[in-house]
């Protein structure tokens, strides 16, 4: 039997990556977790900030932004840039992560996280406290050290995104896999072919 919850913001897991707002010359990165790919032509990322974040204010002055997906290795700091408001401090000195130019837009991207996306703002949407943000991908960088020999795709054991566990506060990595997308079902499609 299923407990009732209410109403709750959680859904899980939540990827939680680091969000750059601004240019080389004044950025400021957030962590969030309440972000994720919501159209595949174009492809499009959608995320919910708070209206007060100063990040939001960088993202709205240039019409871009950058998801940049950190390691498990990088808790700490990703924690921290979620934790201390923007415009106080300077994030990227106090964690050590650094900024290197993106190829297509002016937000720069962090280079120690291993898999970013370069974003142009489509649209904004205002909900509650928050405003979600939808941002088109126009252009996405690996490490070589996370792609899977031989092609554009990313090992997800290589990356070891880090993971946020709403409710509880917690970092997690990635589980095991457990079946391939887009053929473990053809087995139930197969056998009510046969009925």
């Amino acid at each position: 039997m299923k407990k009732l919850l209410g109403p709750v913001e959680r859904l899980y897991p939540m990827p939680c990556v680091l969000v750059v707002g601004g240019t080389a010359e004044e950025a400021d990165t957030l962590a969030v977790a309440w972000i994720n790919v919501v159209s595949s032509t174009p492809p499009t990322v959608a995320m919910g900030l708070r209206r007060t974040r100063h990040t939001l204010e960088l993202i709205r002055a240039t019409g871009e932004f950058t998801v940049n997906v950190p390691d498990t290795a990088l808790a700490a700091a990703v924690d921290y840039c979620g934790t201390v408001p923007g415009g106080k401090r300077d994030k990227f000195a106090d964690t050590g992560l650094t900024l290197t130019a993106s190829s297509v837009i002016s937000t720069p991207i962090i280079a120690e996280c291993p898999f970013s996306l370069e974003c142009r703002v489509t649209e904004e949407v205002s909900v509650g406290e928050y405003i979600v943000v939808f941002g088109e991908i126009v252009e996405a960088h690996a490490d070589e050290r996370v792609l899977v020999p031989d092609s554009d795709l990313v090992d997800m054991e290589a990356l070891d995104p880090l993971i946020y566990i709403a409710g509880v506060r917690e970092y997690r990595a990635l589980g095991r896999k457990v079946a391939d997308a887009y053929s473990v079902g053809l087995q139930i499609k197969n056998s009510l072919a046969h009925e």
